[in-house]
Formats: C-alpha cells, structure tokens, sequence
C-alpha cells in the first residue's frame, strides 16, 4: 500500500523538503528513528544496498512520511536525507543522496498499477459518477473515437468528474475517467505523488491504444487540481522515458493546477511544468487560488511561449480553486501558513473552461 498524507502536509514536507539536503540538522534522535525504521525493513543490510538508488531513495522516504504522519518527527525534512547519508555510508556509497535532486523526485512512483475495463459503455440517466472509475465511455456510433483521459482531485470521483465527462461524450469523445484511489482502498482527501498520476494516466493510455474503437493518434488528457499536476507533467518527455510508456498524449489541459510546487522561499522548487516540455499544453488557472497558486507557472509559461512551444493559459480574475465543483461550494481550505480560501462555484467560469479545453483538443484533434 502507497504511503499517502494530506495534500498541503506531502506538498510542504513530503515532496519539496523531504528530499533535499536538510538547511539545518535534526536531531539525532529523528535521524536515528528513521534510520531504524529502515533497518526494520532490510534485517540483512546488503538486500538494501542492492537496490538502485531510487529504491534505495523510496524506502526512506516511505519510512520518513509514516513516522511523520505518526508525529514522531519534528523535523522528517531534515532527519530523512541525513539517515539516507548514514545507510549510504553503511553501504560503502557515496554520502552525497541522489534524493537531493528535485527533477528525480518528481517521478517517484510506489503505487501498484490500476486494472482498467475494455467494455464500451454508454452515458445513461442512472450513470453515477462512482460507475465512471476506469471505465470506457463512448459516443454513439462505430468508431474509432478520440479519446480524453480524465483524472480527479484530492477529493476523487466526484459530481463535477460526471459533467465533464458527458460535456466531453457530446463533443465526440471517448471517455475514461482514472480513479487513483478506490481501487487502492485511499481515502479521498489524501494524495499520492503526483508523479503516480501521471503513471496512471500513461497506463491508462496504453489501455486506450489496444482498443480497436479507439483512434490512438488522438488520445487526450485533462485533469482538475491533482489532475492538473498531472497534465503539466505529462507535457514533458522525461516522464515517458522513466515509466517506459510506448506512447504519448496529444495534448494536456489542466483546471486549477499550477506549474510547480514551492512550499516557501527557502525550498527547492519541484517542477510539474518544465521547459522540455513538447506536447501542447493548456493551464487553465485561477486568480484567487492559494491551494495551487497560479504564480507558480510565471514567468515559465511566457518564456516556453517565447521558445515556440505549444502552451496556453488563462487566468481566471476573482475566481478561487474548484471553480466547476457545486458540490464543494464554501468549503474553506486553509494552508499550512495559515491562508483560508473558500470554494465559489462558478456557472460561467466552469462552462468557459470546459469550452477552452474542448475547443484546445480539438486543434490537435
């Protein structure tokens, strides 16, 4: 089972301090428990030191983010990648971790991969947003269909997945909707590594090519919050690369995401967005959004704007996160410095933005 944390807690811990090299030092007593916590997992030290670096770099992390969860560490940004230095000297390794590059963290996956369903089915008055999960949804007709890869937030399949679908369905698309929980037994409201999502999506890619109703020169992806996450990093070819995936999507479109997660300014920048980026890519973002803050993505976006490469945007004036989820309006969300923001949902915004994501694919269609 993927070790997984509430969303503001991974993105200020997890994935921006917990694998750099610590500013200061922790105390010896973190540093020891995870150290120990390791051990427990490897009795025989050599089964450890066998493994590659990024699993070597996985198995502290994993222990760290549990014994933080737990309140057992203080400080888990810098009591993991000191014991990480200590089980590397064990090993006889250079003391210098691999996990202090940022651009490595960013495609750490542990999650076991999801099973999809191959059956056609239909959009009907009884389809619930639960029955979407890692099924194919299909406009009437033979085929072969373009075809659009949904991923949810934090909160997981929920009412607003069902509406985009069926906007997606009258436009002339297939429809696959990703759970990256259920399946996993994860309870909504926890994340796993956005670099998960992004595996999920490749794999649920390589599931839409084999089917013959499928045109797969023409498969999308969109995703909302985590899903946005998502949608950047499958912009950029390295992805492909580590996960092996045989293909690409066409093109990306993220709601209310942002290009990188920076938790304050003495903290490495873990980018979602990254200039090698080579597919079309649109960032449909929100003024007032301090969950996944816009500002993020500049000046990144206008500089890959310059170079030529095929990204949009679109910023949303006086409109906050989850602009398309009526089921979540007023919830208030509150960041870890202390910041609260709460959901409007907006009519207008919503159906602009399903507009510009439909109208994007179909340049590339």
């Amino acid at each position: 089972m993927p070790i997984t944390l509430p969303w503001r807690f991974l993105a200020s811990l997890t994935l921006l301090g917990a694998f750099s090299a610590a500013a200061h030092a922790a105390s010896e007593a973190e540093i020891q428990l995870v150290y120990d916590g390791v051990r427990s997992k490897f009795p025989d030290l050599s089964a450890y030191c066998k493994l590659s670096d990024a699993e070597r770099r996985q198995a502290t992390v994993q222990v760290t983010i549990a014994l933080a969860g737990a309140k057992k560490l203080s400080d888990p940004t810098g009591a993991g990648p000191q014991a990480g230095v200590l089980l590397r000297r064990d090993c006889g390794l250079d003391t210098a971790p691999a996990a202090s590059n940022p651009s490595t963290v960013r495609w750490m996956v542990s999650a076991k991969p999801l099973a999809f369903d191959a059956d056609r089915q239909t959009l009907g008055r009884f389809t619930t947003a639960a029955s979407l999960a890692n099924r194919i949804y299909t406009p009437e007709g033979a085929g072969p269909f373009p075809a659009v890869v949904l991923n949810h937030t934090i909160g997981g399949v929920s009412q607003h997945m069902l509406v985009q679908a069926k906007a997606l369905l009258d436009a002339g698309f297939a429809v696959l909707v990703v759970d990256s929980y259920g399946p996993r037994g994860i309870r909504p409201g926890t994340i796993l590594f956005p670099a998960e999502v992004a595996k999920d999506d490749y794999d649920a890619l390589a599931h839409l090519e084999r089917q013959p109703y499928i045109d797969k020169t023409r498969i999308f992806q969109t995703g909302y919050s985590l899903g946005a996450l998502a949608a950047a990093l499958l912009a950029s070819p390295e992805g492909a690369q580590v996960f092996k995936a045989p293909g690409r999507f066409r093109a990306s479109v993220g709601h209310y995401g942002t290009c990188a997660l920076h938790s304050n300014s003495s903290s490495p920048r873990l980018d979602m967005l990254s200039a090698d980026s080579d597919r079309p890519v649109l960032m449909l973002m929100a003024e007032l959004d301090i969950e996944t803050p816009p500002k993020a993505c500049f000046p990144l976006l206008e500089q890959m704007k310059a170079a030529g490469k095929e990204v949009d945007w679109h910023l949303y004036p006086n409109t906050t996160h989850g602009w398309d989820k009526s089921e979540n309006n007023g919830y208030v969300y509150r960041s870890a410095s202390g910041e609260s923001m709460t959901y409007r949902y907006d009519a207008a915004v919503t159906k602009d933005a399903t507009e510009r994501m439909i109208a994007f694919f179909n340049r590339y269609r």
